[in-house]
C-alpha cells in the first residue's frame, strides 16, 4: 500500500469506524461474522456504545473509536474462548470504572483468561489484575526470562563474568 492510501486508511480510523468497517474488521482479524443484530444489541444493552459519534438519524452512520473496536474484538476473542457475553460485561464495568488506562492504551496490556477467569497484564509495570474476582489486589508477574538477560547484562558491565 502506498503512502498516500496508509495515510487515508489511518485518517479513516481515526475519524471513527463505521458499523460495516467494525464488522468487516471483525471478521477479517477474529474469523467471526457478527451482523449488524449484534451491534445493535451490544449498543441498547450500553456494553459497546460508538463513542465518535451515536445514532443521528437516518443517513448518518454510527462511527466507533479505536477504543470501541478494542472492546468488541476482546468480547469476540473471549467469546471464541468460552467467556459469555454476561461475564465479558463485568470485565468492561470493572475496566471502566476501575482500570480506564487499558481502554486508553491498549497496545500496554495483556489479556489472560481460562475461560473462567480473566487477567490484565500491564506491559510496562509488570503488573496483573484479576479482573471478574475484583479483589483490588495485583498478582505480581515475573518475566523470568527478561529477569535473566537483565542480570547477564548488569553481570557483563560489571565485569563480573570473567
Amino acid at each position: 500500500m502506498d503512502q498516500k492510501k496508509t495515510r487515508k486508511a489511518r485518517t479513516k480510523v481515526l475519524n471513527g469506524l463505521k458499523s460495516r468497517d467494525v464488522l468487516g474488521l471483525i471478521e477479517a482479524l477474529e474469523g467471526v461474522k457478527l451482523d449488524f443484530d449484534h451491534l445493535y444489541y451490544y449498543e441498547h444493552t450500553g456494553l459497546i456504545v460508538p463513542s465518535v459519534r451515536s445514532s443521528q438519524g437516518r443517513g448518518v452512520p454510527k462511527l466507533y473509536s479505536i477504543g470501541d473496536f478494542i472492546i468488541l474484538r476482546w468480547l469476540v476473542s473471549l467469546h471464541k474462548q468460552g467467556l459469555s457475553v454476561q461475564r465479558f460485561r463485568g470485565v468492561v464495568e470493572f475496566l471502566k470504572g476501575k482500570m480506564p488506562e487499558a481502554i486508553k492504551n491498549p497496545q500496554n496490556w495483556v489479556l489472560i483468561t481460562d475461560g473462567e477467569s480473566v487477567q490484565f497484564f500491564d506491559k510496562v509495570s509488570t503488573q496483573a489484575l484479576d479482573v471478574l474476582k475484583d479483589t483490588g489486589q495485583y498478582l505480581f508477574v515475573f518475566p523470568v526470562g527478561k529477569m535473566i538477560e537483565q542480570s547477564e547484562e548488569v553481570i557483563r558491565k560489571l565485569g563480573m563474568d570473567r
